[in-house]
């Protein structure tokens, strides 16, 4: 199944028309979910005909693989301005306050969109490009970089990996699929203190500190 557009988009009206067709992606599944949409709904939605669709994208899974990248392209640009403006002077709590409300930013970002990709997508077993997943780890890896001389943990590869996938584990959850009553400002403020606890936790000389994490495992 070819995946990738069929042109690279070089020229701004290209490229323009690019986010036309996917703009009209992102409404027709989230109207209608992915086994309900095709590309002649999604055409129809963009004002085009479909033979131009066809230009860009052979198919509809080349279009949705083109907008969860463009989505989590999206996601990591809101995270990283966020953890861009962690000043000199923050401590070990208020940098990570900032670094979970900017994950709960980007998970708001687009959430209904955000869910199906989230749900439906997985199947097909389409990852988000290597370079976005990393970029989420360096980021939260630079916040611990900063404040190493008050955490515990050895091993800040292996940290950086735990936090990555507890943050969007548990933002995830209350973001996309949260019981009622449950909003991600009051989960934030129970996050904290697990991240705190988890990097400042007591550790014993003789665990095994060898194992390292495979940062291209890593999730966005």
């Amino acid at each position: 199944m070819k995946l990738q557009p069929r042109k690279e988009p070089r020229q701004a009206r290209s490229r323009a028309m690019v986010d036309t067709i996917l703009d009209a992606m992102s409404r027709v599944l989230v109207e209608r979910g992915y086994a309900k949409t095709n590309t002649n709904l999604v055409a129809e939605s963009a004002g085009i005909s479909v033979g131009s669709l066809y230009q860009y994208f052979p198919n509809k899974d080349a279009l949705i693989f083109a907008l969860r990248e463009r989505h989590a392209t999206r996601m990591l640009a809101l995270f990283e301005d966020a953890v861009a403006h962690i000043d000199d002077a923050g401590t070990l709590s208020s940098d990570f306050d900032q670094v979970i409300s900017a994950v709960v930013a980007a998970h708001l970002l687009e959430p209904e969109l955000n869910r199906i990709l989230e749900e439906e997508f997985p199947a097909y077993n389409l990852p988000v490009s290597t370079e976005i997943r990393q970029g989420f780890f360096e980021a939260i890896h630079r916040v611990l970089e900063k404040h190493r001389d008050s955490i515990t943990t050895p091993d800040l590869d292996l940290a950086a990996f735990v936090l990555q996938r507890m943050l969007k584990a548990l933002i995830k959850a209350v973001v996309l699929t949260g019981p009622g009553g449950v909003s991600p400002g009051s989960v934030r403020s129970e996050i904290l203190p697990a991240v705190i606890g988890y990097l400042t936790l007591p550790r014993s000389d003789h665990s095994d500190h060898s194992g390292h994490s495979d940062q291209s495992d890593s999730q966005a």
